[in-house]
């Protein structure tokens, strides 16, 4: 049975009361880290996560090798600070590839409509994170019965030449695979088959996600594309920092709105560290919730009156890591591998490149998977 729109809503305001205890819990590192912000250390992250860092940034392309040489040989540095320049030349300095990369992965993004009472009601976001898989939160879709009222839009969006795209409808599957999480606040569902039988995946992308470390660090930019309200697709990038770095999640700034839940979180070289799943609100000392004015927030107000002080995202290693421990049948777990190697859920079944301490329960749906595709 489907979750009622009521509890669905409720499912929201969950996660962000609990992304609000979490905020209030790590305010002594968040401090710590925006003192050292104020005093000029660009990223107070300790050094072995900025040489992971840097190692990754060079390994992926994130920026030119001449202009690494010319930086880091300008003067004497000492490693730490080496590794620290990287990251900062990343952070300013982008390679031309950066554009089409983020257009790239731009197109995996989907805006998640739900239809009700004859309605169709823009509702979240989603991407898509193989072939046939798209990610989101569970409060977006927290049941196989849910998933089936909505259905997903891709290029959803403005062109270049500043016009509305085509938009292509396409309808979930939830029978074929569906996982959730409430704590981790994820959800994994497959998507239909386009006309012509091709996964969706290699119509508009994927993101190739990876549970290895050096994706990011405190201090470093992200970006994030998605649909706010139900908006035309929208990028926030730039004005934004990661602030704290938690075992499961990650506080950040930057402009969401509510319909960003659902969000890939990206680095600058567009990979995804997170999932976007709410915005942390301010509260008083009772632990109501403020609106922009400072007088307690109430239901009707609606959302975008309350004064979110930051936002946060699960993150990508942490849901991968779940992911990996679920009790699958062989159809299910090859379906799931098509995220590639290096999701660390490639246990030899897919046989085509894929490119690039509470307890939960996960909720799996039945069907069987279709025959193992070659990703693009």
């Amino acid at each position: 049975m489907s979750v009622t729109g009521r509890s669905n809503e409720e499912l929201h305001e969950q996660a962000a009361a609990e992304a609000a205890r979490r905020y209030e819990d790590s305010a002594a590192e968040r401090e710590r880290v925006e003192d050292r912000l104020a005093a000029g250390v660009r990223f107070p992250d300790d050094p072995d996560a900025l040489a992971v860092r840097a190692d990754r940034i060079l390994d992926r392309g994130g920026l030119s090798p001449s202009a690494v040489v010319a930086s880091i040989h300008g003067e004497a540095m000492d490693l730490p600070d080496t590794n620290e320049r990287i990251i900062n030349l990343s952070n300013e300095l982008q390679a031309w590839s950066f554009l089409p990369r983020g257009v790239r992965a731009g197109a995996t993004v989907a805006r998640i409509t739900l239809r009700r009472d004859g309605r169709e009601l823009p509702h979240g976001t989603g991407f898509m994170v193989s072939p046939r898989l798209m990610m989101t939160n569970h409060h977006v879709l927290p049941d196989e019965g849910f998933a089936r009222d909505c259905f997903v839009e891709f290029n959803a969006q403005i062109t270049a030449d500043n016009v509305p795209d085509t938009v292509v409808r396409m309808e979930l599957d939830p029978g074929t695979f569906f996982a959730a999480d409430r704590r981790l606040d994820f959800a994994l569902v497959a998507v239909a088959p386009t006309p012509d039988g091709r996964p969706p995946g290699e119509v508009f992308g994927w993101n190739r996600l990876s549970v290895q470390l050096g994706k990011l660090v405190l201090g470093e930019k992200v970006n994030i594309i998605g649909h706010p309200q139900g908006r035309l697709k929208e990028i926030a990038l730039r004005d934004n920092a990661v602030l704290v770095r938690l075992d499961d999640f990650v506080h950040y700034t930057t402009d969401t709105e509510p319909g960003n839940s659902g969000s890939p979180v990206f680095n600058d070289q567009w990979e995804v560290v997170a999932l976007h799943h709410s915005g942390v609100p301010k509260k008083d000392d009772q632990g109501r919730l403020l609106r922009k004015d400072g007088r307690p927030w109430n239901p009707g107000d609606g959302d975008d009156a309350i004064d979110w002080v930051a936002n946060e995202g699960v993150r990508i290693s942490s849901i991968l890591k779940h992911l990996a421990g679920l009790d699958l049948d062989p159809g299910r777990r090859t379906l799931l591998a098509e995220l590639g190697p290096d999701s660390g859920l490639d246990r030899g079944t897919v046989t085509g490149p894929a490119l690039q301490p509470e307890q939960t329960t996960a909720v799996v749906s039945g069907g069987t998977a279709p025959q193992t595709l070659r990703a693009r």
